[in-house]
C-alpha cells in the first residue's frame, strides 16, 4: 500500500511537470508571436490619417519610420472618384523607395482649388509589412475660406535675345502686370521694340474685367504697327477655370470651348460658333451645347482644335488639326513650376498650340500662361524644343542662261535652360542659347557653298513686389 502511494504522487508530480511544460511552452510560443521584430515601424508619432487644408503645400510633419530592409512607397486615389489604383497628381513624395534605416518623407502638395475635398493613400511596404497613411486635403483653408494666393506678385518680366552676328542689334521684350483690390490680375503690358533706338516698338495692352461667373479681355494696341481693339467674353467653370471664350466682333462669331478632367487639367479644345441671344429659349439648332452663356447662345462644337496628353501632373504633348498630327511634344526638369500668375513652359518661343495659324491661338496661349485654363505642369521645362530644319531654294539672273539653283538650310537647337530662383522658390532669371547652323547649297548636286554656325542667346529677368 505505501508503495502504491509512492506510484500514486510520482504519477501527480509527473502529470504537474508535464502541464507545468505546456504552459511555458505557451507562454514561448506567445511571447515569441507578439515580440517578433517588425521589418517596418512608424516612429516620432506619426499618425496614420492625416487631415491637411486647401492653401497648405506640404504635409503635416511628413511620414517617419523605421525600415529593416529595403522598401517602397506608392500613392494612389482615394476619393471615390477614380478607379483603385489611379495616380494621384497633388500630391508627391521626397522620395518613393529605399533601404534600412530610419527615413522621413516629406509630403509636397498643390493647392486645392477644385471645390471639392480629395483623398490620397500612401502605402509603405518592406518586407512582408505594410504601412497605410491616408492623406486628405480640404477644399478649404483652417479657417472655412476659399484658398487665396499667398506671397508675392509677379510685376515685370524682361526678355532679351540677342545674335551674335548683331550683337548690339537685340531684341527686347518686357511685360508688366497690374492687379485688383482682390489679388487678381486687372492689366497686362506686353512691350517690345528692337536695339537701342526702340524700332518697330508696340504695345499690347490687355485688360481683365470679372464679374459672375465670367470674364471680359480687352485687348488694345499701340505703337508702329497698332492694330484694331478685340475684346472678348471668357465663362467661367464651378472651379474658375475658363470654360467657353468668344470674341465680340461684328466679322467674327467664332467661340472656344475648353474641357478639363475631374483634377482640373485641360484635355481638349473645341471651337464652335455663336449667335446673338434674341431672349427666346427656342432651341432652333439641335446642337446647342451650352446654351445659357451671358449674352451669347453657343453651338456646334464640333471642330477639335487641340487635344492635350498629360503624365504625373506634366503635359507631354499636344495633337490636333485636321489630321490630328503631333504639334508639340516637352521633357521636364526637376523644378517646381510655381510662379505665380505665371507658366514659364508656355511663355517660351514656341507656343502650347504649336504651328498653327487660327484666331484663337495668341489668346488661349496667352490665358495658359496666366494659369487661366486650369492646372499647369507642375516642372519647369527642360529644354525649349524649337527644333527644327527647312530648306528654300532661289535663282536670281538678268539673263536667260541657266543659273545654279542654290538651296539654304537651317539647323537650330537649344541649350537646356538655366534657371535660378528666389528664396520663395519663384523665378528669378532664365538664360539659354540657341544655336544655328545655316548651309548654302547647290540643289542640283548637293555641293556646298558656304556654311556657318551662329548663335541666340536668350535671358529673361522676373521682379516680384
Amino acid at each position: 500500500m505505501e508503495k502504491l502511494g509512492v506510484y500514486a504522487g510520482s504519477f501527480k508530480m509527473s502529470v504537474w511537470r508535464l502541464c507545468l511544460s505546456l504552459i511555458i511552452a505557451l507562454s514561448v510560443t506567445s511571447c515569441s508571436k507578439d515580440d517578433a521584430p517588425k521589418n517596418l515601424v512608424l516612429t516620432g508619432g506619426t499618425q496614420t490619417v492625416q487631415t491637411v487644408y486647401a492653401d497648405q503645400t506640404t504635409g503635416t510633419g511628413g511620414i517617419r519610420f523605421t525600415a529593416a530592409t529595403e522598401w517602397t512607397a506608392t500613392v494612389t486615389d482615394a476619393t471615390g472618384t477614380k478607379a483603385g489604383g489611379s495616380s494621384v497628381e497633388w500630391l508627391t513624395l521626397s522620395a518613393y523607395s529605399g533601404g534600412a534605416g530610419d527615413h522621413t518623407l516629406t509630403l509636397t502638395l498643390t493647392e486645392n482649388r477644385t471645390g471639392k475635398d480629395r483623398k490620397a493613400k500612401i502605402e509603405i511596404v518592406c518586407g512582408g509589412d505594410t504601412i497605410t497613411v491616408t492623406v486628405e486635403q480640404k477644399s478649404t483653408t483652417e479657417a472655412g475660406e476659399a484658398p487665396v494666393q499667398q506671397g508675392q506678385k509677379l510685376a515685370r518680366i524682361e526678355y532679351t535675345n540677342t545674335d551674335s552676328e548683331n550683337p548690339d542689334y537685340y531684341d527686347k521684350f518686357i511685360l508688366t502686370f497690374a492687379y485688383n483690390a482682390d489679388g487678381k490680375l486687372a492689366e497686362m503690358h506686353d512691350i517690345s521694340y528692337r536695339g537701342d533706338e526702340q524700332a518697330y516698338y508696340s504695345d499690347d495692352q490687355y485688360t481683365f474685367a470679372y464679374e459672375e461667373g465670367g470674364l471680359w479681355i480687352e485687348r488694345s494696341e499701340s505703337g508702329d504697327y497698332a492694330g484694331d481693339s478685340r475684346r472678348y467674353y471668357a465663362a467661367l467653370n464651378e472651379q474658375g477655370h475658363i470654360a467657353l471664350l468668344y470674341q465680340e466682333s461684328d466679322y467674327s462669331n467664332e467661340a472656344w470651348k475648353f474641357s478639363y478632367d475631374a483634377d482640373g487639367y485641360l484635355q481638349q479644345i473645341t471651337s464652335g460658333y455663336y449667335e446673338p441671344d434674341d431672349g427666346n429659349d427656342d432651341e432652333s439648332d439641335d446642337n446647342v451645347m451650352v446654351p445659357d452663356i451671358p449674352k451669347y447662345d453657343v453651338r456646334s462644337f464640333d471642330n477639335v482644335k487641340l487635344n492635350l496628353n498629360w503624365q504625373n501632373g506634366n503635359l507631354m504633348s499636344t495633337s490636333g488639326g485636321w489630321n490630328g498630327e503631333t504639334l508639340m511634344e516637352w521633357t521636364y526638369t526637376s523644378h517646381s513650376n510655381n510662379t505665380p500668375g505665371l507658366d514659364f513652359n508656355v511663355l517660351t518661343a514656341r507656343t502650347l498650340f504649336g504651328n498653327t495659324t487660327d484666331t484663337y491661338t495668341d489668346l488661349a496661349n496667352l490665358l495658359y500662361g496666366l494659369r487661366m485654363l486650369g492646372n499647369n505642369s507642375k516642372n519647369l521645362v527642360k529644354v525649349d524644343l524649337v527644333n527644327w530644319a527647312y530648306e528654300a531654294g532661289s535663282s536670281d539672273s538678268d539673263t536667260d542662261a541657266p543659273q545654279p539653283v542654290i538651296g539654304t538650310e537651317h539647323n537650330d537647337w537649344w541649350a537646356p535652360f538655366e534657371y535660378s530662383f528666389t528664396s520663395d522658390s519663384y523665378l528669378s532669371r532664365v538664360t539659354a542659347r540657341c544655336t544655328r547652323e545655316t548651309r548654302t547649297f547647290e540643289i542640283a548636286t548637293g555641293e556646298t557653298v558656304s556654311e556657318s554656325v551662329s548663335y541666340y542667346d536668350d535671358a529673361y529677368v522676373f521682379t516680384y513686389e
